[in-house]
């Protein structure tokens, strides 16, 4: 029930190491406004309080962007378009029109009546399905549906072990179960974006930096030095060790929304059905672009006594209030940051002066167009 949940928060904790590495070349623009006192260096007030707000603007553009590229990934299906590469709706190609009645079973007994089948030319053993709001899909590979067909004693449980399966990824769709991994992408798009944009800031600030009489270019070389130290640190302990820690969790959790998935595909139609179907995949199971399976023999044990419900198959209530909470809360975070930031007062001051700010804003491009 809670494996939805946990899986978003480690999301947003991966977020947060990744905004640590985007505060490198931050850290690095303070040293030419670092003041020394003794064996000390000391900066004022007034800078670390430009600083804070420098690191609030990070965040709040961290979030944007998730959200922006979120938004056109559900409207242009970026992610589910590279995940569907040699994939071909099942009725386009002539010998699979034998799925057509058990995949209508499976729309009808989950009430999806819009989903599509693909079958991907690829000789592994997977499954996996895939939405965005243009559409939404269940792929199988030639390999599965070959590998099936292979081990069946006969037509009738080959039908039903393939349909178990695709009750299975049916599962995974009503429940939304691509939306961590979607968010991942978009974080990654995001800070990446985030990222190239700093790296341009703290170029300019550096060749600024060195033109300075007295000094400056000595500044700028510290300044580049550092920003590549604290990048490799925070590069290294994100890679290393936070995505290592976040990749085993996301294993666990993930293990429980394959469980649910076989369950409501057993009751769909029959744990002895559902449990046929593990039987094929051998000792570990097939993967999905969404989680990693647990062992076949326990999933079996779980499922094989399920008997099947008459009723439609529904998304769990918990889950789905969870993806819809897991929007609203980038959403909440993006115009929390946005007010700390002070992206308001900014907007609101635009609204007000738009003449003469855009005049300085084409100053300003005038002035980095000399330098790159």
């Amino acid at each position: 029930m809670f494996a939805k949940p946990f899986n978003l928060i480690l999301v947003y904790i991966v977020t947060i190491f990744n905004i640590a590495i985007l505060a490198s070349p931050l850290l690095a623009l303070l040293i030419p406004l670092l003041t020394r006192h003794g064996k000390t260096f000391e900066i004022s007030n007034d800078l670390a309080q430009k600083f804070k707000l420098a690191i609030y603007l990070v965040i709040f553009l961290v979030s944007f962007f998730m959200l922006f590229y979120l938004l056109l990934d559900m409207l242009f299906g970026f992610a589910m378009r590279a995940s569907m590469k040699n994939c071909t709706v099942y009725e386009k190609m002539r010998d699979y029109e034998f799925l057509t009645k058990i995949f209508e079973q499976v729309k009808e007994k989950f009430d999806e009546k819009s989903v599509k089948l693909y079958i991907k030319d690829s000789d592994e053993i997977n499954a996996f399905a895939v939405a965005s709001f243009g559409g939404r899909a269940i792929v199988l590979t030639s390999g599965l549906i070959d590998h099936y067909l292979k081990y069946s004693e006969d037509s009738k449980e080959f039908l039903y072990a393939l349909r178990s399966i695709m009750g299975h990824e049916m599962s995974h769709l009503i429940n939304k179960d691509f939306l961590p991994t979607y968010l991942i992408i978009a974080n990654q798009k995001a800070t990446n974006f985030t990222a190239n944009l700093l790296n341009i800031i703290f170029n300019f600030a550096s060749r600024i930096t060195a033109m300075l009489p007295y000094g400056g270019n000595l500044t700028s070389r510290l300044m580049i030095r550092t920003y590549i130290l604290l990048n490799f640190f925070f590069s290294f302990f994100n890679r290393f060790i936070v995505y290592n820690v976040y990749e085993f969790l996301r294993k666990f959790v993930s293990r429980s929304l394959e469980y649910r998935c076989d369950r409501q595909s057993a009751k769909a139609f029959g744990g002895q059905n559902m449990a046929l179907a593990l039987s094929f995949l051998g000792e570990s199971g097939y993967f999905t672009l969404f989680s990693t399976h647990p062992g076949t023999k326990r999933r079996i044990n779980k499922v094989k006594d399920i008997e099947i419900d008459d009723r439609i198959v529904r998304p769990n209530f918990i889950e789905s209030i969870t993806n819809y909470f897991a929007v609203m809360f980038l959403i909440i975070i993006c115009l929390f940051f946005a007010k700390q930031a002070g992206i308001d007062l900014l907007v609101r001051e635009y609204i007000k002066n738009h003449e003469v700010i855009q005049a300085k804003l084409n100053m300003l491009w005038q002035l980095v167009s000399q330098f790159f």
